[in-house]
């Protein structure tokens, strides 16, 4: 027997010996496994389908919300929204689109709105620039409310009422009271919201 010979046979012995030991410590049962349950688990408070009345998937603090039944109309078309979690996005969207726009920053707001807004922010923007006057900052959001949701077509909409605090130079800080839509097509493979609409309220 030659030496590649003896050296194969050994590699052997020894893969042989892994895989033994492999199989005796992970294809035992020890009988502290979790039995296997095929039914999914919904976790207490998800919003999405497993739950047996349409008005149990909305959470307690939008339970008696006038748009209840637009944010389940969402919900049927795309069981991964959450309006909770939606409702989270767009306080930190706000923020960021107010001061972009204070800013100037147009990259910033380019997928932060859709195609109309966008035009209308950036026309106002250079406007502004124009004049050589600074845009509105934000100091602080008072508020943020669920006010209106629509699924139109494939199209899901959401509108915010926010309050908050803007500062505008020598004016001086003011309250500004706002609706804000947001929309998304949900068959789409982008999550992102984007601003569709903003009015005064």
């Amino acid at each position: 027997m030659d030496q590649n010979t003896i050296e194969i046979v050994v590699l052997a012995f020894i893969a042989g010996f892994v895989l033994f030991r492999l199989y005796a410590t992970l294809g035992r049962r020890t009988g502290a496994e979790r039995p296997v349950d095929p039914r999914p688990q919904v976790a207490q408070g998800a919003f999405g389908r497993g739950f047996g009345s349409p008005a149990a998937q909305l959470p307690q603090a939008f339970a008696g919300n006038p748009a209840s039944e637009g944010v389940l109309a969402i919900v049927r078309a795309d069981p991964s929204f959450d309006i909770a979690h939606f409702m989270s996005g767009a306080k930190g969207a706000y923020e960021i689109i107010v001061n972009a726009f204070a800013k100037g920053d147009r990259e910033a707001l380019r997928n932060l709105l859709t195609p109309r807004v966008f035009d209308a922010y950036v026309a106002a923007i250079a406007a502004r620039e124009t004049k050589g006057e600074a845009g509105p900052e934000f100091v602080r959001l008072k508020s943020a409310d669920l006010a209106a949701a629509e699924l139109a077509g494939d199209t899901a909409r959401v509108t915010v009422k926010f309050e908050s605090e803007l500062a505008e130079g020598a004016h001086g800080v003011r309250d500004a009271h706002e609706r804000w839509t947001f929309e998304r097509a949900v068959r789409s493979a982008d999550p992102n919201w984007r601003l569709a609409r903003v009015a005064a309220a």
